[in-house]
């Protein structure tokens, strides 16, 4: 299936064909790459850690600055695109993961195939698998679809609006975030965590206690040493500790 370049990408857009709500410059001109074009996220939801509440978040091309999405390790988000890809009959497209997510450890699951004849925002499923959190900035381009042209024409195409997706997507996550197998994944995270921080724990007591005996063994060589000395001044001085001990007891009967 021969793949679109950038000029017929550029020239179905401005017919109303591919995307929706494209990405432009300031002549109006859309934003493509050299095949294919990049996707931003339109749409947040996740599960909220404490109150364990599905929030949601959006994007909005008026404001100046864009709301974020910070994911802990383990945790798992569901983006909804701002774009809505509209394709004919006779186009098809496959949505991959940009780079960067792969790079920063982000883990997308559902990016795929994409019928001929849909009509509508993609949604992809992110997992943050790094050891830190991570954030996702609102209208930021995080996917990207290649589009490929079709011998024969597709005889049916499914049609999505935005705010049924954001339903549909609801209801999947409230099911997906309380999956077991999510959940074992968390906990084993939990596990992991837990076990570093006793593992430091048990680092720091054996240096802890190891200096404690490095002190006790220089107290007692101190003290060896002193005992030395004052071996050493009996020695030389011979002091006659007998007779002022019986001259400190007659000072007291007197």
């Amino acid at each position: 299936m021969p793949v679109l370049n950038a000029s017929e990408i550029r020239k179905r857009i401005l017919a109303g064909e591919l995307v929706i709500d494209p990405r432009c410059d300031l002549s109006g001109t859309p934003i493509v790459e050299p095949a294919s074009y990049d996707l931003r996220a339109g749409i947040a939801l996740w599960k909220d850690k404490q109150s364990r509440d599905l929030k949601t978040l959006r994007f909005n091309p008026s404001d100046t600055s864009q709301p974020v999405v910070t994911l802990q390790p383990g945790q798992m988000v569901f983006v909804i695109t701002h774009e809505e890809l509209n394709l004919p009959r006779t186009i098809c497209g496959t949505v991959y993961s940009r780079n960067r997510l792969q790079k920063e450890n982000i883990l997308a699951l559902n990016a795929g195939h994409v019928d001929p004849g849909y009509r509508g925002p993609i949604i992809i499923r992110l997992i943050n698998l790094g050891q830190t959190e991570w954030a996702l900035a609102l209208g930021e381009a995080v996917f990207t679809v290649v589009f490929h042209s079709l011998k024969d024409a597709a005889t049916t195409g499914d049609v999505r609006s935005k705010e049924d997706t954001l339903i549909a997507a609801q209801k999947t996550a409230a099911q997906a975030f309380s999956n077991p197998l999510h959940d074992l994944y968390t906990d084993e995270l939990n596990k992991r965590f837990a076990e570093h921080d006793q593992q430091l724990e048990t680092a720091l007591r054996t240096t802890l206690g190891e200096e404690f005996f490095r002190r006790r063994d220089l107290d007692l060589l101190a003290l060896r040493i002193l005992l030395g000395i004052f071996a050493v001044l009996l020695a030389v001085f011979r002091i006659p500790w007998a007779d002022i001990w019986q001259w400190l007891n007659g000072c007291i009967r007197h």
